[in-house]
């Protein structure tokens, strides 16, 4: 009876304690944009989407979808072509890169023969076909027959166009003894049998000319149907004849599914056939791919809605959530959301990239793109953001149409050069190229490129225009004491860093402005292209440059005399050495972040960084070999505070990680640890959270015994599951005691572990 009742309670904590559970630590979740759908494959009850942006499937059981990646034992991300093997329930992927995916039975088999192949060009593959025990991939350079059965590519046929010249194949389909393929010149005929060398272009014959291309065809009924110059044409008892009156027809696809041909057609419908040759017509306006399942059931691909299920009872789009592009500027944190800003512009000329993405929210659950609004629907480039955490607004730059003032999420009012100091640069764009708050809630703005382009907007509206030596100001960085340290542009005639303090007077008379540079004493910066700058919460300013990274120690001596010049940080390259490089000093930052324990994320054109405390000893570095992160180009880097989890701006994608680290809290009273029921499955890190800095947590069981022992990252602390002897504890209760760091606040956490 006692048992039962345990496990009675382990089953009912579990159930209340389990609900909306952050992610566990060192997790990865993907945030791409998956509405606009290429291709579709069946296999059992799912339906699988390769999208412009990431693959997923769509469980037409549990009526879920998945996304599916690195993270979750998949390759990668970007997709050339998907098939069925009906008869065997086998998908192949095909990723751009060369890399294929054979999935059977949740079992992923990669094959990364035409990845390593030596080609001039891309590896593109176009379409795949399959004919019993083997698979035709048609690529950019040429045919490949792969055996199903023995897991291997079995012939290759390439340069088989006009005098053995290389062609791009689109398609292919077999009928009776001899294959069919597409290319740009029409459709080539080869003989299958044995005997014929396929890999002599001279044994390759042009069964139907085109005057652009032949992209579609495939097999059915004993007959061929092909598209050939936006035309549908059919290949029957040995001549080509016209399938479909009509031109200038957009041909998504030819396939055959579960003994029925299915043709689509953009902007008009899809054409069903069976095998009695009886056509039928699905009216469908706007699709990219359609299938029939073996339910009978349509569905198609679509540039907007991902996808799409037809039935009687009408129509309905599956796709995941995500943000409307892969797009990131900026990542900031207002209204206890993740603000993303998706504008650009050129980094050497700095004009508009006219980006309409404007922003997106994400809330640790889903991404919200900004709605339509009068304010904002005419305006492009949303970049830097700026939020004054004591009334709420968030401000947001565009680079080109001024300034937005955006109320929990609602644009409530623009400022351009109509109702403010703000100008246009030549007359053209009024750009906003900096943005800050500082101390007492006034905004910042840096004007670009115009006379008095450092402008102020204080807390009560009232705007203030400063002259500064220079036009072209950047982004800008706040220290404690209310001085603007301005990153010039790149393309400015004299950057670097300017300084500008105006001692918290009204009068400029007494402005000071120090403009930092290469020379010694007076910065000593590595390089003039300064791209990021962040302080630390002792003080020091983190610079990141076009040539690495580095810190000024002492950044307030700039105004007593003192030394201010910026310092490489010096690491060994081996150890037991007198050797030492410059940590990062070869790379490119995009972007400083710190996190709630002081940490340093880099983003830089080779991937993610992750620096300690001390700002000298590397943690981490994500790449796209050791982690499924989108790119190694991290354009910028985002931290949701209230959960810790990192966010990578890459210019693939928005991909995030769950840290270890969290911002401390003011007090031990709310207390937060996940996951928790510990399930036996789970052999990650445990978070307590709710934390003060340096806290010391103390795990015990439920008699007092310790068990295992840790200080906090920021707000969080973790445990590995396993005690001081590195055994997992057994079943039970354990109380997570925790202290700050001068003794003066105590708090209590309960942990639910079933072995």
């Amino acid at each position: 009876m006692q048992n039962k009742l345990l496990y009675f309670l382990l089953l009912l904590s579990t159930t209340i304690w389990a609900q909306n559970q952050p992610v566990a630590i060192g997790n990865w979740r993907i945030h791409l944009n998956y509405q606009n759908v290429k291709q579709l494959a069946e296999v059992k009850n799912k339906i699988y989407c390769a999208s412009t942006n990431g693959l997923y499937y769509y469980d037409k059981e549990n009526r879920v979808t998945e996304r599916l990646s690195p993270i979750n034992g998949f390759s990668g991300y970007n997709v050339d072509a998907i098939h069925t093997v009906e008869d065997k329930d086998l998908l192949i992927i095909a990723y751009t890169g060369g890399d294929i995916e054979f999935v059977k039975n949740n079992t992923v088999t990669l094959n990364e023969d035409i990845k390593r192949k030596i080609i001039i060009g891309d590896k593109k593959i176009n379409h795949i076909n399959s004919v019993g025990d083997f698979a035709y991939f048609s690529t950019s350079f040429g045919l490949l027959e792969y055996n199903l059965v023995k897991n291997e590519f079995r012939n290759s046929y390439l340069n088989i166009g006009p005098n053995g010249t290389q062609v791009e194949i689109l398609s292919s389909a077999v009928l009776n003894d001899s294959i069919f393929v597409t290319t740009k010149i029409g459709i080539l005929k080869g003989s299958l049998n044995p005997s014929i060398n396929l890999s002599d272009y001279n044994n390759w014959f042009v069964s139907k000319t085109a005057s652009i291309r032949s992209t579609y065809i495939a097999s059915f009924n004993n007959n061929l149907y092909s598209e050939i110059d936006s035309s549908l044409y059919i290949y029957k008892q040995g001549q080509w004849s016209l399938y479909e009156t009509g031109n200038n027809l957009i041909v998504t696809n030819i396939n055959v599914f579960h003994n029925k041909l299915l043709i689509g057609v953009f902007g008009k419908h899809i054409i069903t056939e069976d095998n009695q040759s009886i056509k039928t017509y699905n009216t469908v306006n706007v699709l990219n791919y359609c299938i029939l399942d073996k339910d009978n059931d349509y569905w198609h691909a679509s540039p907007q809605y991902g996808l799409v299920s037809m039935g009687s009872a009408g129509s309905y789009s599956f796709y995941p959530n995500g943000p409307r592009s892969k797009d990131n500027f900026n990542f900031i944190n207002a209204d206890g959301k993740l603000y993303c800003s998706a504008g650009a512009f050129s980094s050497t000329t700095y004009a508009p990239e006219f980006n309409s993405n404007r922003f997106y929210t994400f809330d640790n659950f889903n991404w919200q793109n900004s709605e339509s609004s009068p304010l904002t629907d005419n305006m492009f480039d949303f970049t830097y953001m700026a939020t004054n955490k004591a009334n709420g607004n968030l401000f947001i730059g565009t680079h080109g149409k001024g300034l937005i003032q955006l109320q929990n999420g609602t644009p409530i009012k623009v400022y351009d050069e109509t109702n403010s100091p703000m100008q246009k640069r030549g007359g053209a764009f009024c750009i906003v190229s900096g943005l800050a708050i500082d101390k007492g809630n006034n905004l910042w703005v840096s004007n670009f490129d115009i006379d008095s382009a450092l402008l102020q907007l204080s807390n009560k509206g009232a705007w203030t225009r400063y002259k500064l030596p220079l036009k072209q100001l950047g982004p800008m960085t706040i220290d404690s004491r209310n001085n603007k340290w301005i990153i010039t542009p790149r393309s400015a005639p004299s950057n670097g860093i300017l300084f500008f303090s105006d001692k918290g007077t009204i009068t400029q008379n007494d402005d000071i402005s120090i403009l930092l540079n290469a020379n010694k004493g007076s910065g000593s910066l590595p390089s003039n292209s300064i791209t990021a700058l962040a302080f630390t919460k002792d003080g020091e300013l983190l610079v990141g440059t076009d040539q690495g990274y580095g810190r000024i120690r002492s950044p307030n001596n700039i105004l007593n005399g003192g030394n201010f010049d910026f310092e490489r940080i010096i690491v060994s390259v081996e150890v037991g050495t007198n050797l030492g490089g410059y940590l990062l000093g070869s790379e490119y930052i995009n972007c400083i972040t710190l996190d709630g324990a002081d940490r340093r994320w880099i983003g830089t054109n080779n991937g993610a960084w992750l620096l300690a405390e001390d700002g000298e000893t590397i943690l981490q570095h994500f790449t796209i070999d050791n982690s499924p992160l989108l790119s190694n180009n991290v354009i910028s880097i985002g931290i949701l505070e209230s959960t810790g989890e990192v966010f990578f701006g890459t210019d693939k994608g928005i991909i995030s990680y769950k840290s270890n680290a969290l911002n401390e809290s003011k007090d031990l009273s709310k207390i937060v640890i996940y996951p928790n029921p510990v399930k036996p499955d789970f052999d990650g890190e445990i978070a307590i959270t709710g934390l003060a800095s340096n806290t010391l947590v103390k795990i015990t069981d439920i008699n007092g015994q310790l068990v295992y022992q840790t200080t906090s990252n920021g707000g969080m602390a973790t445990w590995n599951c396993r005690t001081f002897d590195g055994t997992r504890p057994a079943t039970g209760v354990y109380l997570a005691f925790c202290i700050n760091s001068d003794g003066t606040q105590t708090g209590m956490g309960k942990i639910l572990f079933i072995k």
